[in-house]
């Protein structure tokens, strides 16, 4: 009889349009393949009355708490439980332990997935799957950690919920975005979040992070070697005639509503889109990813028309092949970029920051693809040299290599293998 697979999670693993669902709907699709679609199943926590998205396997929808469950699991364990952390208290509720007990109770599958630790707190004891797996996707509590030390540069409006907020009860969302309210929340979140890491770790056979820096992290701080790195499986892409625009175009791609993705692109422009605009005065600046914050769009004015703001783009084959670098300054935040590798991938040159390329073994100097500066200011004479169009065409060579020989889909696929215990030929997923 054929293995059976759960993945839990409160997000679906369609439209793949960032970092999160390429994983998820990656661990799926090879989930299928390996299993087939009719033994694999994804329960998405979501409200009734919304539709459900087109995946394979076989869907099940579990009700989200609503918001009188959460503010009443929020009062009841918050403040006596220093290990409890607002992200769980979201999730925290009996009614939805219930659901999840006894969907597994009835499907008793061989493997169990839970996406983060706001899921993975209902796991039950018994039954339990041959193979019960925690996607952490990454290390919240070095997220928070980065967000609180560039808020106290002054420089930046964070939205520290970003998309988290459409799990947040409307009062609380209000409330969280003064920086008065939102700081010493995060601290504390930051705090409780790294005891719950070290402490959930335990009880799965593995927990999945996307980068493997913090994976030696949170080895050592738990003492549980069973931590494991899972890359991203991207959908497979047809790789464009590179033929990057005269002038320049430089692309930044990310939903904006991220705090360290509109905090990115606003340093960016601030600190070095004047000096490239002085030196190549029509040069463009293509920003892909919605919702805009109010200073992004303030930056964009003063600059136009040499940025444009296009939202979100379903097709980027048009878009890498006429840039000629994509750009990734983050400042703060965790895990893999994936649009950064997707931008590699598809060949195209990539300038990044020391945080960007986190988890990601490319060297600094520009032999996979990539260059590595932190000093935004600096970015002008990089970007000079990388649109160089001989040494562009260089770049964008050695990217793919990189690509193929890391997070290609043949090496991911032999990476699950080993976290799932499975094997032999994959089918065609539908």
């Amino acid at each position: 009889m054929p293995e059976t697979a759960l993945i839990i999670s409160a997000t679906a693993p369609v439209p793949v349009d960032n970092g999160k669902r390429v994983v998820l709907h990656g661990l799926l699709e090879y989930l299928v393949g390996r299993l087939g679609p009719e033994n694999v199943h994804y329960a998405i926590v979501d409200s009734p009355g919304h539709a459900r998205p087109d995946f394979p396997g076989v869907a099940h929808r579990l009700d989200r708490p609503n918001a009188v469950r959460q503010l009443a699991t929020l009062a009841r364990r918050v403040p006596t439980d220093r290990s409890y952390t607002v992200q769980e208290a979201m999730f925290g509720s009996s009614f939805l332990r219930g659901q999840i007990h006894d969907l597994i109770a009835w499907l008793r599958p061989d493997i169990e997935v839970y996406d983060t630790l706001r899921l993975g707190q209902h796991a039950p004891q018994a039954p339990r799957g041959r193979r019960r797996i925690l996607y952490l996707d990454d290390l919240f509590s070095v997220r928070y950690e980065r967000m609180l030390t560039v808020g106290e540069q002054g420089d930046v409006d964070i939205n520290p919920l970003g998309e988290f907020a459409a799990n947040v009860p409307g009062p609380l969302r209000s409330l969280i975005r003064h920086r008065a309210v939102y700081r010493p929340v995060l601290r504390m979140e930051r705090d409780r979040i790294r005891r719950a890491e070290a402490r959930v770790v335990g009880g799965f056979d593995a927990s999945l992070l996307v980068n493997i820096d913090e994976v030696h992290r949170l080895r050592r701080i738990s003492g549980n070697d069973s931590v494991r790195v899972v890359h991203g499986m991207l959908p497979p892409v047809t790789r464009p005639d590179r033929s990057p625009a005269e002038p320049p175009e430089l692309v930044f791609l990310g939903r904006l509503n991220i705090p360290h993705n509109d905090d990115a692109i606003c340093s960016f422009i601030r600190a070095a889109m004047g000096e490239l605009v002085h030196r190549h005065p029509h040069i463009r600046l293509r920003i892909i990813g919605k919702d805009p914050s109010d200073a992004l769009l303030g930056l964009v004015a003063q600059h136009a028309p040499n940025i444009v703001l296009e939202g979100f783009v379903q097709n980027l084959d048009s878009v890498f092949a006429c840039a000629a670098v994509s750009l990734a300054p983050l400042r703060f935040g965790s895990g893999v970029k994936i649009k950064m590798l997707d931008a590699l991938a598809r060949g195209v040159p990539t300038l990044a920051t020391t945080v960007s390329v986190e988890g990601v073994p490319v060297a600094p100097e520009g032999e996979n693809g990539c260059f590595v500066e932190d000093d935004l200011t600096r970015w002008p004479d990089l970007v000079d040299e990388m649109i160089e169009p001989t040494h562009n065409t260089q770049l964008s060579k050695a990217a793919v290599e990189f690509f193929e020989s890391v997070y290609g889909r043949e090496v991911v696929t032999a990476q699950y293998d080993g976290i799932f215990g499975l094997g032999g030929p994959v089918t065609a997923a539908p």
